[in-house]
């Protein structure tokens, strides 16, 4: 129930009797007293009054005396909001997988104000779309650790091969200007800011000996060129793939004496699994099983989806073929589309500083 301060005049004192009030003063001039709304009502229509509302003024009073303190535990909190909410860095977390094209993707999920940064949607959802985008991955997913977002990126890794003794030399498998050269062995031909057509010889395999014989070895190295080529893809315009959704279970089965003990279970309907890291503990083996959940998804592609997915799988082929940390892609613009109902005809032209080196055996 509310109460209120109430003052009035000396000479309406004898009409309180027939009304609640309390803590009572008297002075020369005029009453004072706390009663309630019922009571106070009453009171206006035999008199004439002035009263306080006493929740308002004690709040007024609080808020006053208590100003700066509750201005800055506001602005306290809601630093910590927007901290918790907000993105100030992104990282990738090996340097090496660096990729500017993640980074202009990310830059469209993100809604600011300001200086502050916050993700559009939460990072399952935008790991799902980002392993869709750049699938050429064997992984990509995003983590936050405070207002830092980090990007981990798990490149494909080509199995290391035997290395074959046959002899022969290294010849240019496209046309460019050679940028830099690396030869384990064999003799350079190249030479650094010098165009070289297709079919070049780049690194020879024949090595004149002290006694003017020739030894036939196997010529081993690189050579970074500038290189202006055409790329054409035809993409269908809607396909279905299974895609991993970005949910993980993890299960142990158990072994004793090379005898499986249980069989672990998914609650995914769809799932792929792979084996994770086994552990032995006297006769008994933990092997760790990793479930990834499934599910079939249809992707239909507009004109400008056709031509990301081209780009991408631009990148896809150069990451595959790279042999040093040098090349890079300088550009991959769009030269056309075509659409005849059914497929895009895209044609691409990239220009980068690439490996043109291509072995070729010594002919019998």
């Amino acid at each position: 129930m509310k109460r209120y301060l109430v003052t009035t005049a000396k000479e309406n004192l004898g009409h309180l009797n027939h009304f609640r009030i309390k803590s009572l003063k008297v002075s020369d001039e005029k009453i004072e007293f706390i009663t309630d709304g019922r009571s106070l009502s009453g009171m206006e229509k035999l008199f004439s009054l002035e009263y306080q509302d006493l929740y308002k003024t004690k709040c007024k009073s609080f808020f006053k005396k208590h100003l700066i303190t509750l201005l800055g535990t506001l602005i306290i909190v809601t630093s910590l909001v927007i901290q918790s909410f907000s993105v100030r860095r992104i990282v990738f977390s090996d340097p090496e997988t660096y990729n500017p094209e993640v980074l202009g993707y990310l830059d469209g999920r993100f809604r600011r104000f300001g200086p502050f940064a916050f993700l559009e949607g939460n990072l399952s959802e935008i790991n799902k779309d980002l392993r869709s985008e750049f699938y050429h991955y064997e992984w990509i997913g995003l983590r936050r650790k405070g207002a830092t977002l980090y990007i981990d990126i798990r490149e494909i890794k080509n199995a290391p091969q035997e290395e074959d003794k046959t002899p022969g030399s290294l010849y240019a498998k496209d046309s460019g200007i050679v940028k830099m050269y690396h030869a384990e062995r064999g003799v350079v031909l190249a030479q650094e800011e010098v165009y070289v057509e297709k079919g070049a010889l780049l690194i020879s395999g024949e090595i004149a000996g002290y006694d003017n014989r020739t030894e036939l070895v196997r010529a081993k190295g690189w050579v970074l060129a500038e290189v202006l080529k055409y790329h054409d893809y035809k993409i269908l315009k809607e396909k279905k793939e299974t895609i991993r959704t970005g949910k993980v279970e993890i299960k142990k089965q158990y072994y004793l004496f090379s005898r499986p003990l249980n069989k672990p279970s998914t609650s995914f309907p769809d799932f792929e699994s792979e084996l994770g890291e086994a552990r032995s503990v006297g006769f008994l083996k933990i092997q760790e099983i990793y479930f990834f959940e499934t599910k079939t998804v249809k992707t239909v592609y507009s004109p400008e989806e056709a031509v990301r997915h081209a780009k991408s799988e631009v990148i896809k082929e150069f990451r595959k073929n790279k042999v040093s940390p040098h090349e890079k892609i300088i550009y991959n613009k769009l030269v056309k589309i075509e659409f005849d109902g059914t497929y895009y005809r895209i044609r691409l032209i990239v220009k980068a500083e690439r490996n043109i080196a291509e072995f070729v055996p010594f002919s019998n």
